[in-house]
């Protein structure tokens, strides 16, 4: 079930603090509203009883979906502390691989640094795709288009409302505007390629060197390489 917890929050406006209750975790099986109320970025959304300001609170919240055997860890932070925030969430799962008992198989948790990932996150999983080859796919995207897609400028994101049978669709957005500036289209049957050659186990060595997890971000990677430090693309 979904878990609430109350916090004393101060208005970024006037400062008036107030309880408000936010979300630990939501289960969209037992709440399948609270779905709709993320994907409508109205999760831990405060109203200010002072001058009536509202605003979204950014915390960590586990998204969790049983029915499809989804569990996403979404932790804002900021850029300069991802590499920490890695390690201490792959220490996290080593530990709860510990607590439990050696028959039981700790469930697969994807991690996120904001909410524009988390929500494109869920839809490929929704829509039944591999996480690391839909990243795959945009390193190819960015490398192979590397004059019109700057990964310091852009980024890419998944569109699942218009993707099709016989292709994947990817939005190029601006990151310091937001701005959604074009729309790139993937051969499907290159993905069924690629998920027959990875066995979709996701074992693969070449696609755990790209990604080892437990963040899987084709730009993250780019530029990592290029020594460059990521801005957020949220929303």
């Amino acid at each position: 079930m979904s878990e609430l917890k109350t916090y004393q929050i101060r208005c970024p406006r006037c400062r008036q603090e107030q309880p408000a209750g936010l979300y630990e975790s939501i289960n969209v099986k037992t709440d399948p509203d609270l779905r709709q109320k993320l994907m409508a970025n109205a999760i831990n959304v405060v109203r200010c009883e002072g001058c009536e300001l509202s605003f979204r609170v950014d915390k960590p919240l586990l998204y969790h979906d049983p029915s499809r055997r989804i569990m996403i860890y979404l932790v804002p932070m900021a850029d300069d502390a991802v590499e920490n925030s890695e390690r201490l969430f792959a220490q996290l799962l080593m530990n709860l691989e510990n607590v439990l008992p050696a028959e039981v198989r700790p469930p697969t948790i994807g991690l996120v640094f904001n909410r524009t990932e988390l929500v494109e996150r869920i839809f490929l999983l929704e829509a039944g795709l591999n996480e690391r080859i839909i990243e795959y796919l945009k390193y190819l995207l960015f490398t192979r288009n590397a004059d019109r897609l700057n990964p310091a400028r852009k980024e890419l994101l998944f569109n699942a409302e218009d993707s099709t049978a016989e292709s994947l669709c990817f939005v190029v957005q601006d990151v310091a505007t937001r701005k959604l500036e074009a729309m790139l289209k993937y051969d499907r049957g290159v993905y069924a390629t690629l998920a027959e050659m990875f066995d979709r186990d996701e074992q693969t060595p070449r696609l755990l060197e790209l990604f080892p997890g437990p963040r899987i971000s084709a730009r993250a990677l780019l530029l990592k390489e290029l020594g460059r430090e990521p801005a957020s693309p949220e929303s």
